[in-house]
C-alpha cells in the first residue's frame, strides 16, 4: 500500500481501506445474506428492499381497477335495459289507450261531450277512459262459405270475447259475444273491394279478409260498432286447432262443465289436457238451435279458468307469457307487440290482484228460413251491462 493509504481494522478482523479522495466509505460486502439485501442511502441510512411487496400491491391495484371497470360496464348495461323497458312501457301505454273517444248511445239516452257523460233512468254516468279493451277470437277455418282463398272463404270466428281491463277497479271483465248475433258487418267483393254494410252473423265478419290481420280488423270493427263505438285497438286470434297447445303451455286447465255434451257431464270437474281442451270449447249439438250459446257457456268457463291460472303462474315466473306465445305462434295472429305486452304484464299481472268477471251479450234465439241460427241483442239489458263495465255512476 502507498503511504497515502490509511489502513484500519474493524472488530471482525477485516481490513477496511480508506481513500483520501473519497467523501464516503466504500460499501463492502458483509458475507451475510441479510447484509446483501441492504443498501446505503446518500444520507447514510440503511433500508430493506421492498421490491416483492410493491409487486403484489401493483397487481392488487390493477385487479381492483379491472373490477371497477367491469362493474361500471354492467351497471351501464342494466341502466340501458331499464331505460329500454321504460320506453317500451310508455310506448305500450300510449298505443293501448285512446286519446279521442266518441261513444254512441241508444236513441233514448241523452249524452254530452261525445258520450263522455250519459244520463240513463235518472242517473248520470261518466265514461272510464282508462279501461283497455282487447278482442280475442277463436277461428274455425273449416266453416267455408265460399271456395278457399276468396274473400268470404277464410273461416269464421266461432268464439268472440271482449276483455275490458279496468286498472282503477283492478278488474277484468270478459264479455262473451255469441257468434250468431245479427249486426252490421263490412262486406267486400271477390276482388276485395268494399261493397257496403250488410246485416249478418257477427262471426262471419272474419271471413271478409285475408284469414289473418285484415280478417281480425274487420271483426274488431264489427265488435266496436256493436259496443257503441267503444275503442278496441288490440286483437289476438287463435285457430281452434291451436287450443291444445295453448292449454298445455300452462300445464292444463281445470273446469266444471256447465252442460252435458260428449264425454262431459254437467256439474262434473275435469282437468283438461291436449285434445280434451279443444273438444270442450269447440263441440256443439247441431240438433239444437241454441247450440252456439251452450258452447259459449263452456268457452266462458274455460276462459276464466285459463286466465286465472295464467296470471297465477306469470306472477311466479315472468317467462310464462313467452312460453304461451311460442306455443300459439303457429296458430295465431295478433297486433300485440313487445311494448304492449310489457305494459300489460307490468300493470295488470305483476303489480295487481286482478279480479275476473264473466259476462255475455244477452240475446234472443231464432232460426231463419235456411235453418241457420240468428241471435238478436236484448238492447236494454245489453246497454245496462255496457254501462256497468265501461261507465261509473257520478253525482249529478
Amino acid at each position: 500500500m502507498s503511504e497515502q493509504e490509511k489502513t484500519t481494522q474493524n472488530k471482525t478482523g477485516e481490513m477496511n481501506i480508506r481513500y483520501p479522495d473519497d467523501d464516503h466509505e466504500k460499501p463492502q460486502r458483509s458475507g451475510t445474506k441479510e447484509d446483501e439485501m441492504k443498501i446505503i442511502t446518500s444520507s447514510g441510512h440503511r433500508h430493506h428492499n421492498h421490491r416483492s411487496k410493491k409487486g403484489k400491491h401493483h397487481v392488487k391495484k390493477k385487479l381492483k381497477k379491472s373490477l371497477l371497470i367491469v362493474g361500471i360496464v354492467l351497471l351501464s348495461l342494466v341502466l340501458i335495459a331499464l331505460s329500454t323497458i321504460a320506453v317500451m312501457y310508455h310506448t305500450g301505454k300510449n298505443e293501448l289507450n285512446s286519446d279521442k273517444v266518441r261513444i254512441n248511445t241508444p236513441a233514448s239516452v241523452d249524452s254530452v261531450e261525445d258520450g263522455q257523460y250519459v244520463y240513463y233512468k235518472g242517473d248520470k254516468y261518466r265514461y272510464k277512459s282508462d279501461v283497455i279493451n282487447m278482442l280475442f277470437l277463436g277461428i274455425d277455418e273449416n266453416n267455408y262459405i265460399m271456395p278457399k282463398g276468396d274473400i268470404g272463404s277464410n273461416g269464421s270466428a266461432d268464439m268472440i270475447a271482449l276483455a275490458a281491463i279496468d286498472k282503477k277497479d283492478s278488474k277484468v271483465t270478459i264479455i262473451n259475444i255469441p257468434r250468431d248475433i245479427m249486426t252490421d258487418v263490412k262486406a267486400f267483393s271477390l276482388s276485395g273491394g268494399y261493397s257496403g254494410m250488410e246485416k249478418m252473423q257477427i262471426g262471419l265478419s272474419y271471413a271478409y279478409g285475408n284469414g289473418a290481420d285484415t280478417s281480425c280488423v274487420n271483426t274488431m270493427s264489427a265488435v266496436r260498432s256493436l259496443f257503441y263505438n267503444v275503442p278496441v285497438n288490440s286483437y289476438f286470434s287463435l285457430q281452434m286447432e291451436g287450443v291444445s297447445d295453448l292449454n298445455d303451455s300452462i300445464g292444463g286447465v281445470d273446469v266444471v262443465s256447465p252442460s252435458t255434451i260428449g264425454p262431459f257431464v254437467k256439474g262434473e270437474k275435469y282437468h283438461l289436457d291436449g285434445s280434451d281442451a279443444l273438444l270442450f270449447v269447440h263441440k256443439r249439438d247441431m240438433q239444437r238451435s241454441d247450440a252456439s250459446l251452450k258452447r259459449n257457456d263452456r268457452q266462458k268457463v274455460y276462459l276464466k279458468s285459463f286466465i286465472s291460472k295464467f296470471i297465477k303462474k306469470t306472477k311466479k315466473d315472468i317467462g310464462v307469457p313467452i312460453s304461451v306465445y311460442n306455443a300459439t305462434k303457429p296458430y295465431s295472429c295478433t297486433n300485440l307487440n313487445a311494448s304492449r305486452i310489457i305494459y300489460l304484464a307490468t300493470e295488470y299481472i305483476l303489480n295487481r290482484n286482478m279480479k275476473i268477471k264473466m259476462e255475455s251479450v244477452p240475446v234472443t234465439v231464432s232460426v231463419n228460413e235456411n235453418r241457420n241460427a240468428e241471435n238478436y241483442v236484448k238492447e236494454e239489458e245489453f246497454y245496462e251491462m255496457f254501462l256497468s263495465v265501461f261507465y261509473e255512476k257520478v253525482s249529478k
